[in-house]
C-alpha cells in the first residue's frame, strides 16, 4: 500500500471514528481520547478530527498491507 492511500484511509478513519462516537455529546473530547483532537471547521461543532487516530491508523494500514503482500 502506498503512503498516499494509507494517509487517505487514516484521514477518513480519523474523522469518522470520533465524529460517530461523539455524536455532539462531548464524550470524546472530555476523556483522554480528546488529546490531539480538533474541530476542523469552526461552524460545525459535531465534526472532529483526531490526529492520533489519523496517524496511527495510517501507519497500521501501511505496515499491515505491506507485510500481507510479501
Amino acid at each position: 500500500m502506498k503512503w498516499l492511500t494509507a494517509l487517505m484511509l487514516g484521514a477518513i478513519l480519523g474523522i469518522v471514528l470520533p465524529t460517530a462516537l461523539d455524536a455532539r455529546s462531548g464524550a470524546w473530547l472530555d476523556g483522554w481520547m480528546g488529546w490531539g483532537t480538533i474541530h476542523p471547521l469552526a461552524g460545525s461543532p459535531g465534526l472532529l478530527l483526531s490526529f492520533p487516530v489519523f496517524l496511527g491508523s495510517a501507519l497500521a494500514f501501511r505496515l499491515f498491507f505491506n507485510w500481507h503482500r510479501n
